[in-house]
């Protein structure tokens, strides 16, 4: 279990990263054709929930190990 439980944290690390990028992008860059400001901000939407996700399944791995 340590190992998915270390995996898991680390991929909402990295989403987490990732969702700050396309904030930044959003922020700072011009929109193209194939990368708008409507894009990124679905793109946070998706990070974001994966994030929620594994911090989900992080929950259920902390109560598993406290029985």
């Amino acid at each position: 279990m340590a190992k998915r439980k270390k995996r898991l944290i680390k991929q909402e690390k990295g989403l987490l990263r990732q969702a700050e990028k396309h904030r930044l992008k959003l922020i700072t860059e011009k929109g193209r054709k194939d990368t708008t400001h409507e894009y990124w901000k679905k793109e946070i939407l998706k990070f974001e929930e994966q994030v929620r996700e594994r911090a989900r399944l992080l929950e259920k791995l902390k109560r598993k190990k406290g029985r």
